[in-house]
């Protein structure tokens, strides 16, 4: 089965959640990023957004990370099963899972990753069922050939 630590992305770009959301958008320029996850104490606590600095921007109110970072965060384990995490991305539009592990950012799970998973997946099964089909090719050949009239006839010859 296929599990969240054989997908993720490890190398993941942090910010702290008292980070200016000027500098957010900095940093996600510079590191050609959409998110990022935000940080307390060292531990993961919720994802940053472009959206979410947009929003935080328009609202003079929000100046700061944590004034703007979203709601929606739902970290997950590295042996979390991929099932699940395809599960969570249409149940509750999801688009990003941070991988916790013993409370440390392991690893991140966007929906690049879910793609590129799903493509492998894909490219795997046509590679089996190419092999499986020409595995049955060649047993219907030869049972075709050992029935015929000239597989006969070699059978009779070498009786």
């Amino acid at each position: 089965m296929i599990r969240a630590k054989t997908i993720m992305t490890e190398n993941v770009v942090t910010i702290k959640e008292a980070a200016s959301l000027n500098a957010a958008a900095q940093l996600m320029l510079s590191k050609h990023v959409s998110t990022l996850i935000v940080m307390r104490n060292n531990k993961p606590v919720s994802i940053l957004t472009e959206h979410d600095i947009v929003r935080g921007l328009i609202n003079k109110k929000a100046g700061k990370v944590k004034d703007s970072m979203s709601k929606n965060f739902l970290p997950i384990s590295p042996e979390t099963t991929y099932n699940h995490i395809i599960k969570k991305l249409k149940d509750n539009k999801i688009k990003l899972f941070p991988v916790i592990e013993k409370d440390k950012l392991a690893g991140i799970i966007t929906e690049t990753d879910i793609v590129d998973a799903t493509r492998d997946f894909t490219k795997f099964h046509q590679i089996m069922q190419e092999a499986i089909l020409a595995i049955f090719g060649l047993v219907t050949a030869f049972f075709l050939f050992f029935l015929s009239p000239l597989g006969q006839s070699i059978r009779n010859s070498l009786a």
